[in-house]
Order: structure tokens, then sequence, then C-alpha cells
């Protein structure tokens, strides 16, 4: 097997009166070509929004991702993903490599949790990356376990049936606060029925029709390190958490 070399992400300050860090690095060998990963101001009206651009060596722009960050505060917001369609499911790994440029950003920012509100068709992706769902509005939570309630495959009739008794406990509560506490057990219903889904590799008949609030957290990452750390070493990138 050929080495692959390495490239060590460039970590500079956004301005230098400020806190915040962005990184770019370039991947070589991708299959699309030598690639780069340039993380700026998204706009020229705010300081608080970044766009991690991934380009060719052409300068074309092959996928992004925008998200929020204030400075002085620990979490960013996630407000969208994509890579063009034609570059989509033809082993580039465009999308896992803007998520690992957006997991630099968030180590070292020093950020605790980093929140995105999945589209129905990439909780799956997000969940690949140690997202894990964290649903606060009742009525999504209450449409995801009826998704998982009305599952009929053999293998998850399990987690169809505790779903089930999930949600007729929920219609008996009155309380607010009692509502409140019972999204915590539901994310974690939710959770398991994901990480099923994908040990088993079978998502397509385990979709979700409707949008999850996810969050990955600092300690998710580093708990999952080596995880992580062999990803940065697949695409070359001299970074270890």
């Amino acid at each position: 097997m050929n080495k692959i070399n390495l490239v060590k992400p460039v970590i500079r300050l956004y301005r230098p009166d400020d806190t915040r860090k962005l990184c770019s690095f370039e991947v070589l060998e991708n299959k699309a070509g030598n690639l780069f990963i340039n993380t700026k101001k998204f706009t020229h009206d705010n300081n608080f929004r970044f766009i991690i651009e991934l380009k060719n060596k052409l300068g074309h722009l092959l996928g992004f991702e925008h998200y929020s960050h204030f400075e002085g505060t620990e979490s960013m917001t996630g407000l969208y993903i994509n890579v063009n369609e034609e570059y989509r499911q033809r082993n580039y790994y465009l999308g896992e490599i803007l998520r690992l440029a957006s997991i630099i950003q968030m180590l070292e920012n020093k950020v605790k949790n980093f929140s995105i509100k999945s589209k129905s068709t990439a909780v799956y992706f997000h969940a690949k990356y140690k997202f894990q769902p964290s649903v606060t509005a009742f009525h999504d939570r209450d449409k995801l376990l009826k998704t998982i309630a009305d599952d009929k495959s053999p293998d998850f009739k399990d987690l169809s049936q505790r779903a089930k008794i999930f949600t007729e406990q929920i219609k008996n509560i009155l309380s607010g606060e009692k509502q409140r506490s019972m999204c915590r057990p539901a994310n974690e219903l939710i959770k398991e029925y994901i990480t099923r889904a994908l040990s088993e590799k079978n998502i397509k008949q385990h979709q979700f029709g409707w949008t999850m609030d996810m969050t990955l957290t600092e300690e998710t990452i580093k708990g999952n390190k080596d995880f992580f750390n062999a990803l940065f070493s697949k695409h070359g990138i001299d970074y270890k958490i």
C-alpha cells in the first residue's frame, strides 16, 4: 500500500483582535484530485457566520458547510452542509472531509457542542460521525417515536414495541415539566434505533420522515478519538485528537 502524504492544517485567527480560529488544509491523492479546505467568514455583514469551502485544484467549489459561532461561546450551530450532486456516492468522501474540517474547527475553538437540525435524508450521515439525537420539541419527539413504532421489520420489533408503549405513556402526561423530562429517554430510544440501523447496514428501510435536532459534543469526539484519528489519517490530514 502506498504511503499517504500527510498535510498539517493551518490554523489562523479570524482577526488579530478575535479569539476564534479558522483552519485550512490540503487533501492529497483524493479520487477527485488534490482538494483544498478553507474556512472563512461567510458574508461581509456579520461576524458570526462562517463557511468551510471544499475546492479542487481548479478552484471549483465541490462542497461547503455554513455554521455560526459567536466569539467567546462554547457552542457552534451547523446551518447547512452540501456536496455537489455529481460528486455524491462515488467514494470521494467529500462530505466526510467537510465533517472532519468542522471537527477541527470545534476542537481548535474549544467548542463543547455542535448542534444541527438534520434533514431526514441526512440523519444517518450525521450519526455515522457520532452526532446524537437531541430533540426537545414535543411535536418532533412524538413524530420520531411514531416512525419507530410503525417500523414493521422483525429485527426492530422490540424497539417498535417500546416506542408504542412510550407514546401511550406520553399521551397521559399533562405536566409540561414532566413532558420535557421524557425527551431524554426518547432521545436514547431514537439513538438506539439509529445505531441498530447503521450496524445492520440497512438504513434505507428505516428512514425518518422528519427533520431531527442532533448534537456532537467535545466529550463524544474525545471518547471516539481512535475513530476520528483514523479518518484524519485516511485523508492524509496531519491532525490528532
